[in-house]
């Protein structure tokens, strides 16, 4: 299957950066973040038990799941000190539209 680029938001329905945005792309949850003057997409569960990453907040590029306290970098998914990882994909700004590349 070829990756395709999808329009998933615009960028006002985007809360001010630390906090989430959960969208459903192609049938998968994705959680958007705002961060550094750009916008991440992130699996919106968390790798440990499945809690919505987009309810949990951000501090300097992790988020935290409101759970258990699980670090996810939105760069590349990797959790701190764990081998688990969530999934992120590309992820674009165009004329005030968000659009994740799937």
């Amino acid at each position: 299957m070829e990756d395709k680029w999808v329009r998933v938001a615009n960028l006002t329905e985007l809360p001010t950066e630390g906090l989430g945005h959960a969208v459903k792309v192609e049938g998968l949850d994705v959680a958007l973040f705002r961060w550094n003057d750009r916008v991440y997409a992130i699996e919106d569960l968390c790798p440990h038990l499945g809690f919505p990453m987009s309810e949990g907040i951000m501090q300097s590029g992790e988020v935290i799941c409101s759970w258990h306290g699980w670090h996810v970098r939105l760069e590349d998914g990797t959790c701190r000190r764990e081998k688990e990882r969530a999934k992120v994909w590309e992820c674009e700004v165009r004329d005030g539209d968000v659009w994740v590349k799937i």
